[in-house]
């Protein structure tokens, strides 16, 4: 038998008909409404009107005599101390803060903190932080049993609503038998805050979940990055027969984008027509995203374009596919739509439009596109906007225009302007500009791996191994440690990941036969592997290949050639920048099978096709 408070709230109406508090009646109404149970509320309001005595009519009053003085209107009625005005009462909800209105109002029942808890979390902001505080204080003092749920419960949901998980806990604590409502506020709560594994033993533990508390969960997942763990607990909120709505698909479409599954995304686009759901403008713009991300780039336009409403999430969202896609053109195009259909563009859209002109080497255009951040749109530029703009500068081989830049910052330089210049010092072969960059980024305390690794490879290149020996030194020293690579592939809607030199998997023999047939082919094409960017300089030639032979991206291709169908396209996902070795590998594998494949890295989109890259070996 659930807890009272999870059964149907209209079955606690004749209760309080018999002794009617309008405290209680708030702490209900807000009781419904947090925990999405609205379809009661049709219900509700039948059986209220049917728990109301019926009226009685007055008799007629005798009439006045027809020369009568009118007679006077009776004097207003002082209102009690604390009770609201009409127009207070004419309000959705109560003006915050409301921590300052407490110590006005009667000394509240036991269940006055919990309704006014409950109501601030509609409007949560950085504001109530005291006033949740303030409630929580209060109701312990309320009299009624001590931790009686109406008392703390709505806090939980103010202080999750707010962020602030420890207050959250320490609420959550004085609960002996919280309801649905507080305890998917406090699996929200944790899960938001990166907690995911207490998220989930408090998820588990739930004698009843709702669509909302499915929803806390699996938004937590994505959070923190977990999207495979977010996608399998989807799966079993379907098996469930939980209800799925826009805020679970919304989710599910950012855990999509964020591994490239293009097919479990196709299908939740799927899913939405097939059940009529209407587009709304979060759930397009997620679409987009998710299309964008897994390299569609074509499909995430028709969507764009097919959507009635758009917001500056939207437009940003597909700018920014098109830059990371490397169509820089398009890119600017759609900007400039952008500002003719009198959207304010934000720092996040001019992030996008920068890197779209550096993918594509376009100097000007990017330049004048941040001289009107500020002149033409009012915002002030990012940390981040520098940093494009040195990559700009950089990857078109205008080193001397980077570093000028950067000395004319107004803000001190951040790791991510050291990290561009020490990239343009990489594509450049300039290794005395990378060790100064990285000499600034180690006055810094840095822990950017992919900046040590990047110097690392630039004197490899150099065959300058006592440099390697430095930047390795410097990273033990420091702690900082290389993040392991990984592919991933979808297959038949299942993600493959495989690391270097990886043997788990269950087709692995298949996979060994196919790398050496594609070696085979290759070499007949006069293909030599690029071993300059191994760091292992006391093996032997021989060795180096073997080593290359096995990353993480060759694996996922092999797998793609053996597993999805002839002349289908092969979709990998890359956690770290591809190497200069399997990027000429991918070219060349293009041409030979005749495939298209697409490849994301952590920094672009890379279209292979018959033996030529998108980003046109500038990356």
């Amino acid at each position: 038998m659930p807890p009272p408070l999870l059964r149907d709230p209209a079955t606690v109406l004749p209760s309080l008909a018999a002794a009617p508090h309008p405290h209680l009646l708030r702490a209900l109404h807000a009781h419904l409404l947090v925990s999405a149970r609205l379809a009661s509320l049709p219900r509700l309001r039948r059986r209220a009107r049917l728990l109301q005595p019926p009226r009685l009519r007055a008799p007629r009053p005798p009439a006045a005599p027809r020369h009568a003085p009118r007679p006077q209107r009776p004097p207003p009625r002082a209102r009690p101390r604390g009770a609201p005005g009409p127009r207070l009462r004419r309000l959705p909800r109560p003006p915050a803060p409301a921590q300052p209105l407490l110590p006005q109002l009667p000394r509240p029942r036991c269940h006055s903190p919990g309704g006014l808890g409950r109501g601030g979390k509609a409007r949560a902001g950085p504001g109530e932080r005291e006033a949740a505080r303030g409630v929580r204080a209060r109701g312990r003092g309320a009299p009624g049993p001590r931790g009686g749920p109406a008392r703390t419960e709505g806090v939980v949901s103010m202080y999750a609503a707010l962020g602030d998980v420890a207050d959250a806990r320490a609420a959550f604590a004085e609960i002996a038998c919280p309801d649905l409502v507080c305890i998917t506020a406090m699996v929200g709560a944790l899960a938001a805050g990166g907690d995911v594994d207490a998220a989930r033993v408090l998820f588990d533990g739930m004698p009843l979940r709702d669509h909302v508390a499915w929803n806390a969960m699996i938004a937590g997942y994505v959070h923190v990055g977990k999207s495979r763990e977010a996608l399998t607990l989807f799966d079993e909120m379907q098996r469930a027969g939980a209800a799925v709505a826009q805020a679970t698909l919304v989710s599910v479409l950012t855990a999509c984008a964020q591994i490239g599954a293009s097919d479990r995304g196709k299908w939740v686009h799927w899913y939405m027509c097939s059940r009529g759901m209407r587009m709304s403008v979060t759930l397009g713009t997620a679409l987009v995203d998710m299309y964008s991300k897994c390299g569609a780039v074509a499909t995430a336009m028709e969507v764009f374009e097919s959507m009635g409403e758009r917001n500056v999430c939207t437009w940003t969202s597909a700018v920014s596919g098109l830059a990371m896609n490397g169509m820089g053109l398009e890119c600017l195009e759609l900007f400039k739509r952008m500002e003719s259909a009198g959207i304010q563009p934000n720092g996040v859209t001019f992030v996008a439009v920068l890197r779209g002109c550096s993918m594509a080497g376009l100097v000007d255009e990017g330049q004048a596109c941040f001289d009107s951040m500020k002149d033409k749109h009012g915002v002030d530029p990012w940390l981040e906007h520098y940093g494009c703009m040195v990559d700009l500068y950089g990857r078109a081989g205008r080193l001397d225009d980077a570093i000028n830049f950067i000395n004319d910052m107004p803000v001190e330089p951040h790791e991510g302007v050291w990290g561009a210049l020490i990239n343009a010092s990489r594509i450049h072969n300039n290794v005395e500009l990378g060790k100064h960059a990285l000499d600034k980024l180690l006055a810094m305390e840095s822990q950017n791996d992919a900046a040590h690794v990047l110097l690392s490879n630039i004197y490899a290149e150099s065959q300058n191994w006592k440099g390697v020996s430095r930047v390795r030194g410097v990273m033990k020293a420091k702690g900082v440690k290389k993040v392991p690579g990984w592919s991933a592939i979808e297959v038949d809607g299942k993600i493959h990941e495989f690391f270097v030199g990886g043997r788990s998997h269950p087709r692995h023999k298949e996979i060994e036969m196919m790398l050496a047939e594609m070696g085979r082919r290759l070499r007949l094409q006069g293909y030599a592997a690029n071993t300059k960017e191994v760091l292992l300089f006391d093996i032997e030639e021989e060795e180096k290949e073997g080593a290359i032979s096995l990353h993480s991206e060759k694996l996922a291709l092999a797998f793609g050639l053996i597993a999805l169908p002839e002349g289908m396209e092969i979709r990998i996902v890359k956690n770290l920048r591809v190497c200069k070795d399997c990027h000429d590998y991918t070219k060349l594998i293009s041409k030979v099978f005749n495939r298209e494949i697409i490849m994301r890295d952590r920094n672009r989109f890379h279209h292979f096709k018959d033996g030529t890259c998108s980003c046109k070996d500038y990356w």
